[in-house]
């Protein structure tokens, strides 16, 4: 269908977003390596003084607080899942279709918070099954002993020098967020190491 413009005509194409990964997923025995797809990533960030208003409304909003540095909190529809990064910055992920997220926030939160949209900067992986610890700790220089990183935890680091964001979902499960500019390198990665343990 051609759709006239000024004095011309143009296609009426529309535009499909893609995954940086374009849905992969690859069964390694009995281990899975997938990307997730369909995630929304959003920044949260305050100053100190109004973090227990930042508490308040999230609480509000996802009956969820405010997890310290290095642990997480998941929704009670296991959806949406807030991170602690540091003192005054959160991450929210989430497969949740029933909201726009962003909008969502934006629209609830305080104008002393700050939103930001990150979803495209990121890729997310999960690796999941009996080797998926084994082939992580080849990697990743963070003690992922599942007696110390426990449920929930989550850590920043550095994988094959690139930077990384781990969660522990289970002690066989572990959902990856690295750039979405080097997911080819850092599935690369993943999938080595995945080879050199089964």
């Amino acid at each position: 269908m051609w759709i006239q413009r000024e004095i011309g005509f143009v296609g009426d194409y529309a535009l499909k977003s893609i995954s940086p990964l374009n849905g992969y997923s690859r069964n390694f025995k009995e281990n899975l390596l997938e990307e997730v797809v369909g995630m929304e990533v959003i920044s949260i960030a305050t100053s100190v003084e109004n973090k227990d208003f930042l508490n308040k409304q999230l609480i509000e909003i996802f009956n969820l607080e405010l997890p310290v540095p290095g642990k997480s909190h998941l929704t009670s529809n296991g959806l949406s899942r807030l991170m602690g990064l540091s003192l005054d910055q959160w991450l929210i992920v989430s497969v949740d279709q029933e909201y726009e997220l962003k909008s969502l926030l934006e629209n609830s939160l305080s104008n002393k918070s700050y939103v930001t949209l990150q979803t495209d900067a990121w890729v997310c992986i999960r690796i999941s099954g009996r080797s998926a610890l084994k082939a992580l700790e080849r990697i990743c220089p963070v003690n992922l002993d599942p007696d110390l990183f426990l449920k929930d935890f989550i850590a920043r680091t550095m994988m094959e020098h690139l930077g990384s964001i781990v969660i522990c979902e289970n002690p066989n499960s572990y959902l990856l967020m690295s750039a979405s500019s080097s997911a080819k390198s850092f599935l690369h990665a993943l999938e080595v190491s995945l080879k050199n343990v089964i």
